[in-house]
């Protein structure tokens, strides 16, 4: 898969734009988890949910227990993908570093004093 990058503006506010390098027609996802999306369960909800079990019948565990192995397969889906992401993330990283320091480099021989011999 080929990326575009680009070189952002310079920014006086460094915590504004903290990465120079910008991938071209791509979100960048938030690393941060919202609290809305995880569901803790309270005491009471915990202590509801060991009454129900302790009166299930055979049956119902079964499909309980299924019920838990379908979102537990969900739930390792959802952490595969993001474990993709996350490499795919880490090597336009690399990219984005080498880039960068060839970018410096060259900046670097541009920009090299050169003597005038005044006449």
């Amino acid at each position: 898969m080929k990326r575009n990058y680009k070189i952002a503006p310079p920014s006086s506010d460094k915590r504004r734009n903290p990465s120079m390098l910008l991938e071209e027609g791509r979100q960048r996802a938030s690393p941060r988890v919202d609290k809305d999306d995880i569901n803790t369960p309270t005491k009471a909800q915990i202590d509801l949910e060991l009454a129900k079990m302790m009166t299930m019948t055979a049956q119902e565990a079964a499909a309980a227990a299924a019920e838990a192995v379908k979102e537990a397969e969900a739930a390792i889906a959802v952490a595969e993908e993001a474990a993709r992401e996350a490499e795919e993330a880490e090597a336009d990283a690399e990219v984005a570093q080498a880039f960068a320091v060839a970018a410096m480099k060259t900046l670097k021989g541009r920009n090299a004093p050169t003597m005038v011999k005044s006449t």
